[in-house]
């Protein structure tokens, strides 16, 4: 029987290229588009959707069956991502007050010990060759060899028919610049140089006891944002 493996979390948490890097796997079938919900079979041991939010009814009896990949990432670079993607004016669904909800499921589902559910900071994908995502992998029961982590080898794919430009599409361009930024080395964005956050940002993230619990070292940032 077919298992089925959803990614979750927030979006510009890395669900997208987890889902690729998994993707890569041959014991694994990959939806390429984003979906909620798999109706579609497969002749092999297991197949990957994911959603870029942790909804509620991922974790009631529907999704029972379901492997589930819970990630969540340092809300300063989310939110930085998430400024230049819709140029400081983010809509209620990509918000804080959202964020802060999600990170409240991660936290409960953390330290829950269900079967089936594993929780990952996009941080801790890539320190000790990948080790985080390698224990996942192994507790599933997902046979895997280090080059998946090697992108140049492969075409990842989030939104079907997008070209994969030569270079690097504006972040306007929403749909090219995902499918350029997945195709690139798996390596950790979290760069300072692109964090970019209004003071009323800097607050509400830096002060949030959520947050805190999950990045309790995150002030630390503040030095690079004065």
């Amino acid at each position: 029987m077919t298992q089925k493996i959803i990614i979750f979390g927030f979006p510009h948490c890395g669900t997208s290229i987890l889902k690729s890097i998994l993707g890569h796997l041959d014991d694994i079938e990959e939806i390429q588009q984003e979906c909620s919900f798999i109706n579609q079979t497969s002749d092999k041991p297991f197949i990957l959707c994911k959603s870029p939010l942790a909804r509620d009814h991922y974790f009631g009896e529907k999704y029972k069956e379901y492997i589930k990949i819970f990630i969540i990432r340092n809300p300063l670079f989310v939110f930085s991502s998430l400024n230049k993607r819709f140029n400081y004016n983010i809509p209620d669904d990509h918000s804080f007050d959202l964020y802060t909800n999600i990170i409240k499921k991660f936290i409960k589902y953390k330290n829950s010990n269900l079967k089936n559910i594993y929780t990952i900071r996009y941080e801790d994908f890539f320190p000790n060759n990948y080790n985080s995502i390698k224990k996942i992998l192994r507790d599933i029961g997902i046979n895997y060899k280090d080059y998946i982590f090697d992108n140049s080898q492969y075409k990842n794919v989030i939104v079907p028919n997008t070209e994969l430009r030569n270079k690097k599409p504006e972040n306007s361009e929403h749909k090219y610049y995902r499918t350029w930024q997945i195709n690139q080395e798996f390596v950790s964005n979290n760069d300072i140089s692109k964090l970019d956050l209004n003071d009323i940002q800097i607050e509400q993230i830096t002060n949030n006891s959520d947050v805190l619990q999950i990045y309790p070292d995150i002030k630390k940032f503040l030095i690079y944002l004065n």
